[in-house]
C-alpha cells in the first residue's frame, strides 16, 4: 500500500482469512483436521466495498474476493497449521492504476487453552500488482476467539497485527481490535467492533475505527450488512486512502461462500 495507508482489512471483513483479519461474522470455523491429516477451506466473496480498518481499498467500489486455505493437523494440542492466499481487487485513488492485492499467510491454530477458546499466530505478507500499486509488506498476528453461553452463543475476540516495515517506510505499525458477536433467532448474528492503528511515524495519521452489522448464515452462504466509520478527516483520508471520502461512514454488504474440501466429499456442494 502507499506509505500512509493502512493496509488490510479492519476487523472482520471478508470471509475466513479475508484481508488476513477474518471477521467475526463470519460462520463458525470448521474443526481442525484429524492428526496427520490433510484438509481445505475455500470460498469466495462479493462486496459492495473493500474496507480495510476502516478506509476503502478499492475507491468505494464494488470488490470481488477469493481465498484457499489448506491445513494439516497436528493433534490435540497443537490443533492445525495452515496456509492461506487470498485475493481481492483493488483502487487506491485516481492517479494510480486498479490492480490486486494478494495476501500470504502461514500460521498455527493451537487447541491448548481448551475448546472455548481459538488463538491464531502467524505471518502474513502482503504483495499486490501491478507492483507500482503498492510496495509490499508484512505483519505478525495473533489473535483469538473466545466462545462462551449454550451452544456457544457468545464470541469475543481480540487481536493484534504488527508490521516491523510497514510499507516499506522503515518504521513500524501495529493495529489492535476487539469486538464481540452474539447469535440469535436461527442463523442471524449481531456484532461490532473496534480497533486502533498506530503508526511509529509521527507524521502518519492515527486512526480509529468501528464497525456493527448482522449476518445471516444458510449453509454454505453468509449474507452481511454493515456500518464503518473512522475518525479521520477528509484531508487526512487522502493521504490515507488516496480520497477525500474513503473514510466516510458508510454501510457495506457482503455475499461469501465458504467450504472445506471434507465437508464437500462427505455432504455435497451445500
Amino acid at each position: 500500500m502507499q506509505v500512509a495507508t493502512v493496509g488490510v482489512m479492519l476487523l472482520w471483513s471478508g470471509s475466513a482469512i479475508a484481508g488476513f483479519e477474518d471477521q467475526v461474522a463470519a460462520p463458525p470455523a470448521p474443526p481442525p483436521p484429524p492428526a496427520g491429516k490433510f484438509d481445505m477451506a475455500f470460498g469466495a466473496a462479493f462486496t459492495s466495498d473493500y474496507i480495510s480498518r476502516g478506509i476503502t481499498l478499492n475507491g468505494t467500489q464494488p470488490a470481488a474476493q477469493g481465498y484457499i486455505e489448506p491445513n494439516y493437523g497436528l493433534g490435540p494440542v497443537l490443533g492445525d497449521a495452515y496456509v492461506n492466499i487470498w485475493a481481492s481487487n483493488t483502487q487506491f485513488d485516481d492517479g494510480t492504476p486498479s490492480g490486486a492485492e494478494i495476501d500470504v499467510a502461514g500460521g498455527i491454530k493451537p487447541k491448548f487453552l481448551g475448546p472455548n477458546w481459538s488463538p491464531n499466530i502467524g505471518y502474513v505478507q502482503y504483495f499486490y500488482a501491478p507492483e507500482e500499486v503498492s510496495p509490499t509488506y508484512g505483519e505478525v498476528y495473533a489473535k483469538t476467539d473466545y466462545k462462551f453461553g449454550q451452544d456457544d452463543k457468545f464470541t469475543l475476540r481480540g487481536m493484534i497485527f504488527f508490521a516491523p516495515d510497514f510499507s516499506q517506510t522503515g518504521k513500524t505499525a501495529t493495529f489492535i481490535a476487539g469486538g464481540g458477536k452474539v447469535a440469535f433467532w436461527k442463523n442471524f448474528a449481531a456484532y461490532a467492533g473496534v480497533g486502533y492503528q498506530f503508526f511509529e511515524d509521527p507524521h502518519a495519521f492515527e486512526d480509529l475505527a468501528w464497525t456493527a452489522g448482522l449476518s445471516y448464515y444458510w449453509k454454505s452462504l453468509t449474507f452481511d450488512v454493515r456500518y464503518w466509520d473512522t475518525n479521520l478527516k477528509p484531508d487526512e483520508c487522502v493521504v490515507r486512502s488516496g480520497f477525500s471520502d474513503g473514510c466516510d461512514a458508510r454501510v457495506v454488504g457482503t455475499i461469501s461462500w465458504d467450504l472445506t474440501w471434507s465437508k464437500l466429499m462427505s455432504h455435497g456442494l451445500f
